[in-house]
């Protein structure tokens, strides 16, 4: 756990269950749980990025690197504190984003500093699951300048995310005609997307963070498919992922849920995302109950792992 002066008025970090986090306004503590590894599309792609820049810095020429550790790179958080980062860490933050938006790498350190600026864009929903998105003619947007949006549905009360932000792309020039993203949730009617966008420029030199609410003034979301199971994946010996189609409500021993599970006392649940469960067992069943050889036939976890109990759905 580490904080800031003033009690603490910064508090970032966890002491056993409890986590403190931030949002627009201010910080709060929340419980802990433990991240599910859903090796999404968008966790592999910036995973892969990561692990090509850390290797090229060990191949680049050695003034090369010196240079990168004498720039003395400053970063701004997403917070907005400033932080200098070592030779590696600027070379990574540099680069990776232009490594994922197919741009050139910049092989030196950018020469002295530059603040870039980022004019919030104007961002219309175009449906339940659609944005338009229209940037200005800043300088980072032209050649060998890129976007990376992210995007979170927030509450009623616009103070904290009911789908926490997820990776919507990286766009490299956009220019400044308006063009359509597709958001990955659903928004509701009257609820409001929290869209995140950082660039860079040709230079390599980076914007703060910005961000802008859109309202979803009465487009209704689709008409949701049957409720079904797409992917069992194993954890470990004693747990595995569950993965449905669309976001569902679990409900356990008859509570009201879209997918109501009777299990017995062998298995334990856990909704940690909109469309994930994580599923504990007492111990590991024989042969390989968390593997699916054919999911699409799965309809049913009784199905797919072959544990006791009756699925509803």
């Amino acid at each position: 756990m580490k904080f800031k002066p003033l009690l603490g008025s910064d508090l970032s970090g966890h002491i056993g269950g409890i986590v403190a986090s931030h949002n627009t306004y201010g910080p709060y503590f929340r419980q802990r749980v433990r991240p599910v590894n859903a090796k999404s599309t968008a966790q592999q792609a910036q995973r892969a990025a990561v692990a090509l820049i850390a290797k090229l810095w060990s191949q680049l020429d050695p003034t090369v690197r010196s240079a990168w550790i004498a720039a003395s790179v400053v970063k701004t958080s997403r917070k907005g504190d400033k932080v200098t980062l070592t030779g590696q860490a600027a070379w990574m933050y540099v680069n990776i984003l232009r490594q994922r938006a197919g741009l050139g790498l910049i092989n030196a350190p950018p020469s002295g500093s530059s603040t870039i600026t980022l004019t919030a864009p104007v961002v219309t929903l175009t449906s339940a699951t659609a944005a338009n998105i229209q940037f200005a003619g800043d300088s980072w947007n032209a050649p060998q300048g890129a976007v990376a949006i992210s995007g979170g549905l927030l509450t009623s009360s616009g103070k904290s995310y009911l789908v926490p932000p997820r990776a919507v792309e990286i766009h490299a020039n956009p220019g400044t005609v308006p063009y359509s993203v597709m958001l990955p949730f659903a928004v509701p009617i009257n609820a409001k997307v929290r869209l995140q966008f950082h660039a860079t420029d040709p230079a390599g030199y980076q914007t703060t963070y910005k961000t802008v609410d859109a309202l979803n003034p009465s487009f209704a979301p689709p008409i949701p498919a049957l409720v079904a199971i797409t992917q069992v994946r194993r954890l470990s010996a004693t747990q595995a992922l569950w993965t449905f189609n669309q976001p569902i409500e679990l409900g356990l021993g008859g509570a009201p849920g879209d997918w109501t599970i009777d299990t017995n006392a062998a298995l334990t649940l856990l909704q940690v995302s909109p469309t994930e469960i994580l599923t504990t067992y007492a111990a590991d069943p024989t042969g390989k109950p968390y593997e699916l050889l054919n999911p699409a036939a799965a309809t049913s976890p009784a199905t797919a792992l072959g544990i006791t109990g009756t699925v509803v759905g």
